[in-house]
């Protein structure tokens, strides 16, 4: 019976194998494609509809697959390019050995507009391959929707009026796409010499970047003779078409020149940005203009020291266009040349000798123009031949005169030590530090290492320079924030002051990190170190360790500790900018506290999101922390997420708010602050009070401050029984009246509640008056009271016995 069995169903088996409607067994496997088949098929009944629909639809598609002139222009332009490029390339590569570093930044720049103006071009043909291929991906979809059609249509026999009509469309069809690969293959065609330029342009920068290291490694190396052996022959290199020039002009003369005709190049290549770097410079000048006639006539409020640095910086407004415009103008340009660099260092030195001492002390004029006449040293031995005597007495005295600065800069500024609180500490500690070493510049010229005492000397020059420039552009910021200031609440001087004094509390402190943090930046560049400690970095970022599947590293590590230190930092800049008393006094009551702590609610949950993603921690794998968290919670942590939930239910109802005097839990006080878990209360004791944001939702809390601050005191006060209650009542609202701060209105009052138990007339004096002001007025009203009554000869109630006994 078994064995009958099992022959039966294997010869079943064998039979749906060879079954014909095997295969459409298989095709019911893929429903999807069916359906998706079938949702492009074109009914009869709107195949005219959508024959004109596509119709209309090819004579906007056959307009973008037009030859486009960009992509001719742009060939041109590859063309023409890769003749110059090649050109510059075999050049630099037979003169990179004898470059000196400031050539390199000449070539560098040069390259980097290359590679800039072809990455442009790039941009430009990479958007038409993005239009064709769009236009084919559209055009082989409706070939397959109209190729789909006809496939159905010839199954149910359809007339041949319809077929053909279909056949027209394909072919319509068939012919667009072969016009669009036509053009993609044009476009490739262009693509690919471009890339080919761009790589070329790659191992030019990479060369130079290369020589630039070789120059660095080769700093502490004797690169020249002792002075005292040097030859005393200074020329510079020139190829044969300057040979004959050389007789007629001056060397100097020929390197000025040299510059001259690299700037103007620079600036043709840059026309656009240099238009807009000077629109921008007079649009300054002319808000600065504006701003000065408006501060005229806003009268003096807030900090006098600033109140007189604005008006000193308002009242030059084309050195204040100068020492800030042209710094911030400055990172318009993707990279420049070093003579336009140096001008515009010029310009802003300038402006910085112009206005920097009437801001501070006019003593630190002769340490500025000592700095001037060091950096036009600097910018000027260039034309001659590098390590040359000329060059290097040249150094000596740049050095020479860079010490002589440091000493009379650094006594003026410590003499004067107010006026220079912000820029002190440069002057008392670093410079001494750089007096050093320009002294070892000095010994290492002497004795051959130039290149190591040339980046000294530059390092030095180029820091302090920027560090006087990098300070007035602080306060002249500082001077653009208070004056705004004081044009936007001219009419409020109370809170004009605030601002005032916030602005030199919070802003400027901001504004003087951000200076150091820039100096410091440029200090690193000028010392040619700047490079070398980013390799650094980047290499010591990289050491990690394996945990299991998940890579940990140092950098990972660090910036998990950056992230978290500073969403911490954030926080607290954000709490303590919201809650101060000029953010207070400006935003509606009650509005900065709440936005202050969501604020910070957000900051840390975002900063907290980006601390564990650095450090390679995949949240999404973590699912199960999150849910023994919750359980924790559920269990354990109760009323830290209540007292977080209500701190968030505090800072959208805002039922208190900072400043608000409170009562809850026995406890009266005034509100000093509103935390994501607890709120603050200092009572009128001196105690601080913590209390739990949950008691403040939970709990009966007396807010004595929430819609005013108006409040009606009450004075019991006795008499003898022999006194005229009427004129005892006239005479208390005449007293309660008389005070300034008590109301007007509503009028005080007095009751007079007759007898009490001893036989004296009691008396109840009832007025309005601010909160603040209720003790002092309660006394002062009870004390002139006493002394009236005692003058018009009212004798005090008689004492009560019982305390006698």
């Amino acid at each position: 019976m078994a064995r009958n069995l099992l022959f039966t169903a294997f010869f079943t088996a064998l039979l749906l194998l060879l079954s014909p409607t095997f295969g459409f067994s298989q095709d019911l496997t893929n429903p999807k494609q069916d359906s998706a088949k079938s949702n492009k098929i074109i009914s009869i009944d709107q195949i005219s509809s959508e024959t004109e629909t596509l119709r209309g639809r090819i004579s906007s598609l056959e307009k973008v697959l037009q030859p486009s002139m960009q992509t001719h222009e742009v060939d041109s332009l590859v063309d023409s390019a890769y003749i110059e490029i090649m050109v510059n390339r075999d050049s630099l590569y037979s003169q990179i050995s004898d470059l000196t570093r400031r050539d390199l930044n000449v070539r560098k720049v040069a390259w980097k507009n290359y590679r800039s103006k072809l990455k442009s071009l790039q941009t430009v043909l990479n958007d038409r391959t993005n239009d064709i291929s769009e236009v084919n991906d559209e055009l082989v979809d409706e070939l397959e929707k109209w190729a789909i059609t006809k496939g159905d249509l010839a199954e149910n026999n359809e007339s041949e009026d319809v077929f053909a009509s279909l056949d027209t469309m394909i072919l319509t069809l068939n012919s667009l796409i072969n016009v669009a690969h036509v053009r993609l293959d044009s476009v490739f065609s262009v693509q690919k010499k471009l890339t080919e330029l761009i790589l070329v342009v790659d191992e030019a920068n990479s060369e130079i970047n290369r020589v630039e290291r070789q120059i660095q490694r080769n700093y502490f190396v004797l690169d020249s003779d002792p002075i005292w052996v040097a030859s005393a022959v200074d020329t510079i290199p020139l190829d044969s078409a300057q040979m004959d020039s050389v007789n007629k002009e001056s060397i100097f003369i020929i390197g000025v020149k040299k510059d001259v005709d690299a700037l103007k190049k620079f600036i043709t290549l840059n026309w656009e940005t240099s238009i807009f770097q000077m629109l921008f410079l007079l649009l300054l000048l002319v808000v600065i203009v504006i701003l000065n006639r408006q501060w005229r006539v806003i009268e003096s409020a807030g900090i006098e020291t600033l109140d007189q640095q604005t008006k000193i910086i308002f009242d030059n407004p084309i050195a204040s266009t100068l020492a800030v415009g042209v710094l911030i103008s400055a990172y318009f340009y993707e990279a420049v040349i070093p003579v336009f660099g140096e001008a515009q260092i010029l310009m802003v030195l300038f402006a910085t000798i112009f206005l920097y001492p009437k801001v501070t002390s006019k003593k630190i004029r002769v340490f500025l123009w000592l700095l001037l006449v060091a950096y036009f040293i600097e910018i000027t031995d260039v034309y001659f031949i590098p390590k040359s005597p000329t060059v290097r007495w040249l150094l000596i005295l740049e050095s020479a005169i860079l010490m002589v600065a440091i000493f009379l800069g650094r006594r003026t500024v410590l003499q004067n030590a107010h006026k220079f609180k912000k820029i002190g500490l440069i002057f008392r500690y670093v410079l001494p530090i750089y007096e050093l070493f320009l002294g070892v510049a000095v010994l290492i010229n002497v004795l051959g290492m130039v290149n190591l005492a040339s980046m000294m000397v530059y390092g030095v020059l180029f820091s302090i320079v920027l560090g006087m420039v990098v300070s007035l552009a602080i306060k002249v910021t500082t001077s653009f924030l208070v004056l705004i200031f004081k044009i936007r609440k001219s009419r409020n001087n109370h809170v004009l002051s605030v601002m005032v004094e916030a602005t030199n509390k919070r802003f400027q402190p901001a504004l003087v990190w951000i200076g150091i943090i820039v100096w410091i930046f440029f200090t690193l560049k000028g010392f040619d170190i700047y490079s070398n400690i980013t390799e650094w970095v980047y290499e010591s970022l990289e050491i990690g360790w394996r945990v299991g599947e998940m890579r940990i590293s140092l950098g990972s590590i660090l910036a998990f500790i950056f992230l978290f230190v500073t969403t911490l930092l954030i926080a607290k800049l954000l709490a303590a900018i919201f809650q101060d008393d000029w953010m207070i006094q400006t935003l509606p009551r009650g509005v900065a506290p709440a936005i202050s702590l969501l604020l910070r609610i957000f900051v840390i949950a975002v900063g907290l999101y980006l601390a564990f993603s650095s450090a390679g921690f995949d949240l999404s794998e973590l699912g199960f922390i999150f849910g023994a968290l919750g359980v924790g919670i559920g269990f354990g942590l109760q009323n830290v997420v209540l007292n977080f939930i209500a701190g968030l239910i505090l800072a959208f109802e805002r039922p208190i708010n900072l400043g608000d005097t409170i009562e809850v839990d026995q406890e009266m006080g005034i509100v000093t602050s509103i935390g994501v878990r607890s709120s603050n209360i200092r009572t009128y004791s001196g105690s601080e009070a913590i209390i739990p944001n949950g008691d403040l939702i939970s709990k009966k809390v007396v807010n004595w401050t929430l819609a005013n601050r108006d409040r009606r005191s009450k004075i019991l006060m006795r008499t003898a029984p022999n006194a005229d209650p009427e004129k005892i009542i006239e005479l208390f609202n005449r007293i309660a009246i008389d005070q300034e701060v008590v109301y007007k209105d509503p009028a005080p009052k007095t009751y007079f509640y007759g007898y009490d138990d001893l036989g004296n007339l009691s008396f109840a004096l009832m007025y309005w008056t601010s909160f603040s002001d209720t003790l002092k007025t309660d006394s002062a009203i009870a004390l002139h009271i006493f002394k009236t009554l005692k003058e018009i000869g009212v004798e005090p109630p008689m004492p009560n016995q019982r305390n006698f006994d």
